[in-house]
């Protein structure tokens, strides 16, 4: 990026150069001197002409690469972060803002690098050259540049920092707000159309709409202002800059030349300027972009140590066990299971055996112990190649079904796909369909039930070669003859694996059968 800053100032510098070249060259013209001094001036105007573009180009290049660079760097720290930990470090910001840190706030993030840093480091570096180059031609040019120049690199900065960043900011916090309430709003959307209150549902979301609209014109206002001020500024620095020429010609003859250079030197100077504040404006937004990023990464999370199941997992048990996402609720649970048993674990409505599911797949902290042939579950690395299993609302993948199945073994044949797709009887709806295993189901699942969706997942999770399966409501809401065809199915695939199952009904063959307490 000091490169950047480098080129992106020699670009402004080369925009000085040529058109204090252009003026020099349009000046000597007018006096008829030899055709070599000409020549001279013609020269000066190509190259800075030449300059200014290639540094420009340069600029573009290096900058961009760097940033694309520190991108890259910041969404793979990002995602480090969340697969390092539970699925709880999720919980910690709400789902809306942190999708918006994913997607929206990293690249804010990385333009405040582009769009504030690096036109502020240009614009004092070329203010700078512009002045120096005022004072070699005339002394007196110092008068104007230097204060004009303190007055936009770091008064009116510092003022913009006061009276628009803050609202800058604000906006952005909106914006999340904004981002949160069309989420909760989403959800009920059905609902909502069915029982005739969309418009009350979606009040909320055009109010903040509304609160968004008046906090920009606000921006917009005060940076209008801010926008006036600097170039009232700019056209001060030049009138100041010819009366000073005209001053110095008065008491002394000035040649043409400098009295041109001196007249186009603040037309140009000060093009950084012009290039910089719009940015500057609203670089509140980048600013809480960059913090929002910030808080994500640096989010307490339970990081696992780097050790993995070696041996045979012969056995898994639970002592004291409440898992939960934030606040505990559940009662301590305790369970052992060996190698070649089912277990079974019912329990009321709300007791927490999903979230208990979560815990025993190492997707949520707990309290307690889980031990995996004696050791914690949460000291393993390798936890996905040994456990395995289905959750309450399974996520179908917008691909093929054999994609979605592969999920589960990369490596599954079609022979294997469709051998556990008949055990759950899904060979004759593949069948069915044109493509077959090739058919793309959809967002979510969109093309199939809600019951053959939950036994695709079982498929995916019975493809997997773990040592331990863990399924939650695996045959709710399925009809009683399929639901007992499919348990025989499964009890007798996991003959020599540790199976638990979490149900409401059903599952009679189990080794061991517990009930959570509320």
């Amino acid at each position: 990026m000091f490169i950047a800053y480098l080129l992106g100032a020699f670009a402004f510098i080369g925009g000085i150069g040529l058109t204090v070249s252009s003026g020099w060259l349009i000046t000597m013209a007018s006096t008829h001197p030899p055709i070599l001094t000409l020549g001279v001036s013609i020269v000066s105007v190509r190259f800075f002409g030449i300059f200014r573009s290639v540094a420009r180009y340069g600029e573009r290049l290096v900058s961009h690469k760097a940033v694309f660079e520190r991108l890259t760097d910041l969404r793979v720290d990002l995602y480090k972060k969340l697969v390092g930990n539970s699925i709880a470090v999720s919980s910690v910001v709400n789902s809306g803002a942190s999708v918006k840190t994913l997607v929206d706030d990293v690249e804010r993030a990385q333009e405040y690098q582009l769009r504030i840093k690096l036109p502020g480091s240009s614009a004092i570096l070329s203010l700078v050259a512009g002045t120096l180059l005022g004072w070699w031609v005339r002394p007196e040019s110092l008068l104007i540049t230097v204060p004009a120049s303190l007055i936009l690199l770091f008064v009116f900065p510092l003022l913009i920092s006061l009276f628009t960043v803050p609202l800058a900011e604000k906006i952005e916090a909106q914006e999340i707000r904004y981002t949160q309430i069309v989420e909760s709003s989403v959800h009920g959307v059905i609902e909502a159309q069915i029982y005739g209150y969309l418009d009350q549902s979606l009040a909320p979301a055009v109010a903040q709409e509304l609160e968004i609209v008046r906090s920009e014109k606000k921006l917009i206002s005060k940076s209008a202002v801010f926008a006036s001020s600097t170039y009232l500024i700019i056209g001060l620095a030049i009138v100041g800059s010819a009366w000073i020429t005209n001053s110095v010609t008065n008491l002394n003859q000035l040649p043409a030349v400098q009295v041109a250079m001196l007249i186009f030197l603040p037309l140009v100077m000060f093009e950084a300027i012009t290039m910089w504040y719009p940015n500057l404006f609203v670089s509140g937004k980048l600013l809480a972009s960059q913090r929002a990023v910030n808080e994500l990464l640096n989010m307490n999370g339970e990081s696992s140590e780097t050790v993995q199941i070696e041996e045979t997992v012969t056995s898994f048990a639970c002592k004291d066990v409440r898992v939960s996402w934030q606040a505990e609720f559940m009662k301590p649970f305790s369970c052992e299971v060996s190698k070649g048993e089912l277990l079974v674990i019912r329990g009321k409505s709300g007791v927490g055996k999903s979230t208990l599911a979560m815990g025993l797949l190492g997707l949520l902290p707990y309290t307690g112990s889980i031990t995996i042939n004696g050791k914690e579950l949460s000291s393993f690395t390798d936890l996905n190649q040994r456990i395995v299993g289905t959750v309450q609302r399974s996520h179908m993948f917008n691909t093929s079904i054999r994609e979605n199945l592969k999920v589960g073994n990369s490596g599954a044949s079609d022979v294997q796909i469709m051998a556990v797709l008949a055990m759950l009887e899904l060979d004759g709806l593949v069948n069915e369909m044109s493509s077959g295993l090739d058919t793309i189901i959809g967002d979510f699942g969109r093309i199939v039930s809600g019951g053959e969706s939950k036994r695709l997942a079982i498929a995916r999770t019975l493809l997997s070669d773990a040592d331990i399966y863990i399924f939650d409501e695996p045959t709710e809401h399925l009809d009683h003859q399929l639901a007992e065809r499919i348990e025989i199915a499964i009890t007798a695939l996991m003959k020599e694996k540790i199976a638990i199952v979490i149900t409401h009904s059903g599952w009679s063959r189990a080794n061991k059968t517990l009930t959570m307490l509320r």
